[in-house]
């Protein structure tokens, strides 16, 4: 269940959410909230490398240059992409999670806010990353602790999350920049080695396959060339 703006409100007053700095009752909408943009972005590095940002540990340090936007605006040109935080940190429940999505003023100007990681879990405490790329043609710019560019809805979970599991299991909790080293409280589970030779599918991928010529297949490149 999605809280509406009388849940959030009273969510918010009774500092089972938490924000800090603390928000305005203005930024709380009639079933989100508006964060705003952070002082600190984040550029990738070009590198000629094979990067595997999904290894356990990843550490992408030396392979990103931060930025502080205590005296500048944040610019975005057409195709950049840029990681940002949001101004507030975020403190959740056990009890909620959360998505964090766009705002529609913003995409009609060709920002995308997030790319495919827009869930927040239970128990996470934190600033938000934003995965910010701008798909138009116009050059952007935002004006950091001042510009709303981002909305958290909170979602009812069906079991309360402990605060110890929570913390154990979570991912960039407190998190200082858009992307530090990844890791979690306790050693992730799939750190033992896998047979996959053992593997049904890896088994069945080894065996010869025998293919065949469509024969429609001419006919339909010369349909759609």
């Amino acid at each position: 269940m999605i809280l509406s703006r009388p849940d959030l409100i009273r969510a918010w007053k009774a500092k089972q959410i938490r924000f800090l700095p603390d928000i305005s009752e203005e930024q709380i909408g009639l079933s989100s909230i508006d964060l705003r943009l952070g002082y600190v972005s984040t550029r990738l590095k070009k590198t000629k490398r094979t990067i595997r940002p999904a290894a356990e540990g990843f550490d992408p340090t030396h392979l990103v240059q931060n930025y502080e936007h205590e005296r500048s605006n944040l610019i975005i040109k057409p195709r950049q992409f840029r990681l940002a935080l949001t101004l507030e940190r975020v403190s959740i429940p056990g009890t909620l999670a959360a998505n964090v999505q766009g705002k529609s003023s913003l995409a009609r100007a060709g920002l995308a806010v997030h790319i495919t990681a827009p869930h927040i879990h239970p128990g996470f405490a934190a600033p938000i990353a934003l995965e910010l790329y701008n798909h138009g043609p116009w050059t952007l710019e935002f004006l950091p602790g001042r510009d709303l560019v981002c909305q958290i809805i909170f979602f009812k979970v069906s079991t309360k999350i402990p605060s110890k599991q929570a913390k154990s299991l979570g991912t960039y909790m407190d998190q200082a920049t858009p992307f530090p080293r990844r890791e979690r409280g306790e050693k992730s589970k799939l750190s033992t080695k896998v047979d996959w030779k053992q593997d049904p599918l890896w088994k069945a991928l080894q065996k010869p396959l025998d293919w065949k010529v469509d024969p429609h297949a001419s006919r339909l490149d010369e349909e759609f060339a």
